[in-house]
């Protein structure tokens, strides 16, 4: 073997790691690219049209269909979430026109690492000194509701996160909260710490049924393993008492539901995403904030 030759040979090594580290600094790179600018192309919605002044609807009767419209655009408010509101008097006028103030507020927003490497990222509203704050007031919420928000993003893709209310008086929700960790309950008044967020209502669901679905979550559902590949290999929707049964986020309120014959999937893939809940023909929209109020009177 000829000198030359085997100085070639020698080399072979290096060039295959400078290559391999080349190759992981541009992962990096592009990482870096796709969740600090390409996920942040399209801001958290505030509104650009007038502030209303909402005291003169409080001295009506009752309240017009474009009454309700006009609510709905100044505040991320339903009609009956409205409804239930004012049932409550002056004190839910005032919570709704706090409602308001908050619909209206350019807040502050951080993209901070929820896991390492700015692999997946999640956009906060925080003030001066770091801390969460909340964007508004929820609206009466009832068990078997499913919250939204796609403030979270990896690899430049908004898949957002989901949980579902199974304690609507305590203000809990079951949520499969991130990989390597198993689900839990948490409280609900985190929601209204993200860039944005939507809560959405089964339709046709009646009271005995939203608590069913509630009651199951919690016995099967709480406390399993985070598992990103749930529904795609073999049965969608396992047995609940297989011992197999992992969640990611959009699927735990899908397989609950699921289990009462409501399919919220919005297009019947085999992978369950937070899109999919939120475009679902089965749910309505019950309150939403930081998101365009045109992408539901649209539909």
């Amino acid at each position: 073997m000829s000198e030359s030759s085997s100085a070639v040979k020698k080399r072979r090594p290096w060039r295959f790691f400078i290559v391999l580290a080349a190759a992981v600094v541009f992962v990096l790179l592009l990482n870096l690219f796709l969740q600090s600018v390409w996920a942040h192309r399209t801001v958290r919605f505030v509104p650009d049209y007038a502030k209303e002044d909402l005291a003169p609807l409080w001295e009506k009767a009752a309240l017009s269909d474009d009454d309700y419209d006009l609510l709905f655009r100044q505040t991320g408010l339903s009609r009956s979430s409205v409804d239930a509101l004012l049932a409550y008097g002056q004190a839910g006028q005032a919570r709704i026109e706090e409602i308001q103030d908050g619909f209206f507020t350019d807040y502050p927003v951080e993209c901070l690492t929820l896991i390492g490497g700015r692999f997946t990222c999640e956009d906060l509203l925080v003030d001066e000194d770091g801390s969460r704050l909340s964007s508004v007031p929820l609206a009466p919420l009832q068990d078997g509701d499913i919250i939204v928000a796609f403030s979270t993003h990896t690899f430049g893709w908004r898949h957002g996160h989901a949980g579902l209310v199974v304690d609507a008086e305590s203000g809990i929700t079951l949520e499969a909260v991130m990989m390597f960790s198993d689900s839990a309950q948490q409280s609900v008044y985190h929601w209204p710490t993200y860039s944005n967020f939507i809560v959405l209502r089964v339709k046709d669901a009646d009271e005995q049924t939203r608590q069913d679905v509630a009651d199951f979550a919690l016995t099967y559902l709480d406390q399993i393993p985070y598992r990103l590949t749930s529904g795609i290999f073999g049965d969608k929707a396992p047995d609940p008492q297989s011992g197999t049964l992992g969640a990611q986020c959009a699927y735990l309120p899908w397989y609950a539901w699921q289990a009462f014959g409501y399919d919220l999937d919005g297009d019947g893939g085999k992978i369950v995403t937070v899109l999919d809940l939120a475009q679902s023909p089965l749910v309505e929209v019950v309150q939403f904030c930081g998101v365009d109020p045109e992408l539901f009177l649209a539909e």
